[in-house]
């Protein structure tokens, strides 16, 4: 009987050792907070207030739920495209990101946002991810806010992770 129970608790140890090592769990892939970001790229003007503008949106995500969480002050660059349409306040983006934590862990994901030309909601889809985030799937929404469009050609934002 003795030998039973230190078999159940060794099993136990076994498994909760494998859970602290063990990849995020899809569930908390869904995380909620604040992506400020510096876009820098080239806009080209189509037409009198038609400005298609080609960069990378990078910066650091802060989760809400703190130190220690998914993707917690995770350094993040977005190759992308924006198609800002001040006639008629209509802005259409989108394109991808990659995470990187400070473990070089990564993970990638696919983006898309409609809206005015301050703010753009969206939805972004994980593609794929190295060491923790190897196997990471579903999507996110967010909604995307330009605070300043600096005179050279930059601009300075926030994103808004939601579940």
């Amino acid at each position: 009987m003795n030998r039973s129970r230190n078999g159940v608790c060794a099993a136990a140890a076994l498994a909760m050792g494998f859970g602290l090592s063990a990849p995020v769990h899809a569930e908390n892939w869904k995380v909620i907070g604040q992506f400020g970001w510096f876009g820098v790229g080239k806009a080209q003007q189509l037409e009198k207030g038609h400005v298609y503008w080609v960069g990378e949106f990078s910066g650091t995500f802060f989760n809400d739920k703190g130190k220690g969480s998914v993707f917690d002050q995770a350094g993040i660059k977005c190759p992308a495209f924006n198609d800002l349409d001040f006639n008629n306040k209509k802005s259409k983006a989108a394109g991808n990101c990659i995470f990187s934590d400070t473990a070089g862990d990564q993970a990638y994901a696919s983006w898309q946002c409609e809206g005015d030309t301050v703010t753009c909601h969206g939805t972004f889809d994980y593609t794929g991810g190295t060491g923790k985030y190897q196997g990471i799937n579903g999507h996110n929404t967010f909604t995307g806010v330009t605070q300043v469009n600096w005179p050279d050609g930059t601009a300075s934002g926030y994103a808004t992770w939601n579940r």
